[in-house]
């Protein structure tokens, strides 16, 4: 499913964008014990970029790289900054496994940006998908298995770009390019505004991550507001500004729209 994003008087920025085996077929091939992956369920932070200081963050002196607790966050964000330029991809959106080896044999369209790696916390390893997105498997100790209390259920993460992406689709009214979240394996929404483009502030200039809630108005509580709430077909959404600048959307689905 695709909600509508972001909206200038009375326009969406989008608009609204399983096969299962037969049952013969499952008579026939014997049962079998497959790992899904789930990105909703083994969300674990989106890594974002920034030229600013933040609250909290320390310096990785192996690196250069000064980074905040994405843990302590409570939309799992994790800021980096590093005093050299940057130019890479811009955001990376991180997910838990149970094993690094066998999450990336049973991930399709994955380009390896190196080798599994000891970060403290976690053995981590970054990938590439055939769109241009980056994503980070984390590996954590058995002792530290359970994840990190979220206040709300990941949806998606919506990524700005200047390059067409496969499938992406022209919302005349707001003059952005935008790509199907449902049909991305990770769940990354690309962006890519016209010049002219009628979106303007953080929403247009940085990548945002987005939740489901079942209430928009508790879920905001003492957020910035960038967009106020508004009908996107499939759900009620609204988007927001934390203290520290990380962009958050907030999604009401409807019953029937709640895939």
């Amino acid at each position: 499913m695709l909600a509508c994003r972001v909206v200038v008087p009375g326009v969406c920025l989008a608009a609204i964008l399983t096969a299962a085996g037969s049952m013969a077929a499952a008579e026939k091939e014997p049962a079998t014990s497959v790992a899904i992956f789930d990105p909703s369920g083994q969300f674990e932070h989106i890594g974002i970029f920034t030229a600013e200081k933040k609250p909290g963050e320390r310096l990785v002196t192996a690196t250069k790289v000064w980074v905040t607790d994405f843990q302590k966050h409570p939309y799992g964000v994790e800021w980096l900054r590093t005093e050299r330029p940057f130019g890479g991809p811009n955001p990376h959106v991180a997910y838990r496994v149970d094993n690094i080896e066998k999450a990336e044999a049973a991930a399709k369209g994955l380009k390896s940006l190196g080798k599994p790696f000891d970060a403290g916390i976690a053995r981590v390893a970054f990938y590439k998908t055939d769109d241009g997105a980056v994503v980070e498997f984390m590996e954590y100790p058995k002792e530290h298995a359970k994840p990190a209390p979220r206040k709300a259920q990941f949806d998606h993460i919506g990524v700005i770009t200047t390059e067409k992406k496969p499938g992406e689709r022209f919302v005349a009214a707001t003059k952005v390019w935008v790509t199907d979240i449902a049909a991305h394996p990770y769940r990354v929404e690309w962006l890519r505004f016209e010049p002219d483009s009628s979106v303007k502030g953080p929403v247009r200039e940085q990548p945002h991550v987005a939740f489901r809630v079942d209430s928009i108005a508790q879920a905001a509580k003492g957020l910035k507001v960038l967009i106020e709430p508004f009908e996107a077909g499939i759900a009620k959404v609204g988007f927001y500004q934390t203290g520290d600048g990380a962009v958050v959307e907030f999604m009401e689905y409807h019953k029937k729209a709640n895939k």
